[in-house]
């Protein structure tokens, strides 16, 4: 039987969110989190626009704009400029492009280790926050301008 396609969310540059986001598949972020934002298997794309005041715990992260919290991911975290992190990245891999802004601890946990911390972050969430889950609660103010924003290119640095 053939998994369903996972829905790509997006956050717009004029928008705000204050508690816990707790989504599926990918989630784009152009506009202000401030709380905690959790996928056991998702991905996460901060674009360059985007100011993340909050604690990440993800599969994947791929960060073009600010964070101030943690980012933990399950299998990688990509920093591409103008990206500014400030606070601890903790992945099996971490990619840092030339012209990052980073000042935090840098950890890099094998994936099984990885994964269960991220795993038991997401499995005690308190309820009654706001949450994107499975397309169910779409994000309906995007926007039009959010549409176009040029996310970062994916280079890797060898």
């Amino acid at each position: 039987m053939k998994k369903a396609p996972k829905d790509i969310q997006m956050l717009g540059s004029q928008m705000t969110l204050e508690g816990t986001l707790v989504f599926e598949g990918t989630m784009i972020i152009n506009g202000h989190v401030k709380g905690t934002i959790e996928s056991k298997e998702g991905t996460i794309i901060i674009g360059e626009k985007a100011v993340i005041h909050a604690d990440i715990y993800v599969h994947n992260a791929k960060v073009s704009g600010e964070v101030r919290g943690s980012v933990h991911a399950s299998d990688r975290i990509e920093l591409h400029p103008p990206a500014r992190v400030y606070g601890n990245l903790t992945a099996p891999v971490v990619l840092m492009d030339a012209g990052v802004t980073f000042d935090g601890k840098c950890t890099t946990a094998p994936e099984k280790d990885a994964g269960k911390y991220v795993s038991q972050v997401t499995e005690k969430r308190p309820e009654g926050k706001a949450r994107v889950k499975n397309g169910s609660e779409k994000v309906k103010e995007l926007s039009d301008s959010a549409m176009g924003v040029k996310l970062g290119a994916e280079t890797t640095v060898s």
